[in-house]
């Protein structure tokens, strides 16, 4: 009996470990988020001789989905960043505080109306008619799903922001 309940036992802990690696699992996702928020924050958003600042001007036109510049042509977010677009979905979105230090962050735009140009919170931007430009590319994450989400801290515009890369 004590051998049956071992073989047994041996059989419980055992499969397991077997059919692991045909799970699914995040693993991927964080691998290729990681490699994408390290792509945007040290090379394509600014320069590699200054890592995590941002150029002004080419983040602008990252975000900007019709924008031609900087390297940007017009394509598909999945396309310049290097991720399949069947396999896996990407959100980019650049989010800080302006107001209070300390205080929650909120997704951020670049007003691109009047004399003073710049950050400003989403909220007072108005992205439909004027040259204002929402700082975030990608459908929206679902809540329904698993999610893996890779988080920089960046320069932007002179003021520290989180250029957060969400996968799922």
């Amino acid at each position: 009996m004590s051998v049956f309940l071992a073989v047994l036992l041996f059989i419980f802990l055992f499969i397991p470990g077997i059919l692991s690696p045909f799970t699914a699992s995040a693993q991927d996702q964080t691998v290729t988020s990681n490699r994408v928020a390290d792509q945007l924050a040290t090379g394509m958003l600014g320069t590699p001789s200054d890592p995590y600042v941002l150029d002004s001007h080419c983040t602008v036109m990252f975000f900007d989905e019709n924008a031609t510049g900087c390297g940007f042509n017009g394509t598909s977010l999945e396309s310049q960043v290097g991720v399949a677009k069947s396999y896996q979905r990407i959100n980019v979105t650049i989010r800080g505080n302006l107001t209070v230090p300390g205080g929650q962050q909120e997704r951020l735009c670049w007003d691109g109306d009047g004399p003073d140009t710049g950050l400003v919170n989403a909220t007072v931007c108005d992205v439909t008619g004027g040259s204002d430009i929402a700082l975030a590319r990608g459908p929206s994450v679902p809540t329904s799903q698993p999610s893996v989400t890779s988080v920089r801290i960046v320069s932007l515009d002179g003021q520290d922001v989180a250029l957060y890369v969400e996968m799922w």
